[in-house]
């Protein structure tokens, strides 16, 4: 037979186990908590980031599509004029919000520069279109488009390997 003192020994002792354990198991799942929500909150800003991103890429390579199809067809001056103006105010300008506090962006930003400087490139040939032989111009502006194409393309495929090692 078990003595009093003895068995109220034994309650109590696990009583107190079970009351430290649920102050520690609630202290553990708190910093749990609040790293999985800092996570998700650094994972949802990548994903804002290349959204906005890739829409600018995508948006731009459309808008430089069209308007080349367009001159292909006329390339009179106050048409090339008419698409230089139209580009310069529509086209997407890419959106550095905060990102570089929330992820590491020096990979893509040597990229999304190259990719500005071929726009830019794009611009200097609808310049030219006015002045020189159409024919030869428009050879260039589909090669500048076609490899403007291809980093907008690379661009977007780092940014999804990049999204899927997280």
């Amino acid at each position: 037979m078990v003595e009093i003192p003895a068995a109220l020994t034994t309650t109590l002792i696990g009583m107190f186990g079970v009351v430290v354990g649920a102050i520690i198991s609630n202290y553990v799942n708190q910093k749990i908590a609040a790293q999985s929500a800092r996570r998700d909150l650094l994972f949802k800003k990548k994903v804002e980031y290349f959204d906005r991103t890739v829409s600018c890429i995508e948006k731009n390579l459309k808008l430089y599509g069209a308007w080349r199809k367009k001159l292909e067809v006329n390339t009179s001056s106050a048409v090339v004029d008419k698409a230089i103006k139209t580009l310069k105010k529509s086209r997407a300008k890419f959106d550095p919000l905060s990102s570089a506090l929330y992820l590491d962006i020096e990979q893509f930003s040597r990229d999304i520069k190259q990719f500005v400087a071929f726009e830019k490139q794009i611009f200097v040939l609808f310049e030219e279109l006015k002045k020189d032989n159409p024919v030869d111009v428009m050879e260039s502006l589909r090669y500048s488009l076609h490899t403007l194409n291809k980093i907008g393309q690379g661009i977007i495929l780092k940014m999804r390997k990049s999204l899927l090692h997280e």
